[in-house]
């Protein structure tokens, strides 16, 4: 018996292409996610609901995720991206503008963003009830910040920039202006707005002022 002959493979462009349609079709369900998950909060939020938003099987979601919590988490990470990263590491420049460009990042991306706003807002609504939910936060977003942030003062503290205070012990003093931004615009955005643009040259002031060594 004569052997068949085998299946051809996949020619690269062929296989670009695949991987494109899965990427976009990858957005399509996060895009869908987040209108429902802002919509309904996490409890309320539906798999098969999702899917009707992005126009797809139900099945389909879950080639891409396993569950709801899985689909929730990559939605923070598509929408909160991680203002401090790891590219950071390799900062080339002073302490201080090291610090300039950690604080741009958090505002660009987190403060004078509409949904990652609405992450936050649902996460402090919802994480009594699902502290995982919370905790994915943590992990993905505020640990790594808190990490890259004390990696900065100390960088300063070693060139000599900066003074010893206790931001060192906890750098989440640095980012505190920015989350009361934050807070702010959830609870009084349209009617009391802030300027957010000089409040973000007000808060590098704040910062660097109390970490800069004083001169006599």
């Amino acid at each position: 018996m004569k052997n068949q002959p085998s299946a051809p493979l996949a020619t690269p462009k062929s296989s670009r292409r695949g991987e494109k349609r899965k990427a976009q079709r990858y957005a399509q369900i996060l895009g869908a996610a987040f209108e429902v998950f802002a919509a309904h909060g996490y409890e309320a939020a539906r798999i098969d609901e999702v899917a009707q938003q992005a126009g797809i099987a139900k099945g389909t979601i879950y080639l891409y995720f396993r569950d709801k919590q899985q689909l929730f988490r990559a939605v923070v990470r598509s929408l909160v991206q991680i203002p401090f990263d790891a590219a950071m590491g390799g900062f080339r420049g002073t302490a201080e503008h090291l610090l300039r460009e950690m604080q741009s990042r958090m505002y660009d991306r987190i403060v004078k963003n509409e949904k990652a706003r609405s992450i936050v807002r649902m996460l402090i609504a919802e994480s009594g009830r699902f502290p995982q939910l919370a905790e994915i936060y943590h992990r993905e977003i505020i640990a790594p910040g808190i990490r890259m942030l004390r990696r900065a003062l100390l960088n300063g503290l070693n060139t000599g920039e900066f003074r010893m205070t206790s931001a060192v012990k906890f750098p989440q003093l640095l980012v505190a202006p920015g989350v009361l931004a934050i807070m702010w615009t959830l609870l009084h955005g349209k009617q009391h707005r802030l300027d957010l643009d000089s409040y973000q040259k007000a808060h590098l002031e704040f910062v660097l002022n109390s970490l800069r060594k004083q001169t006599d």
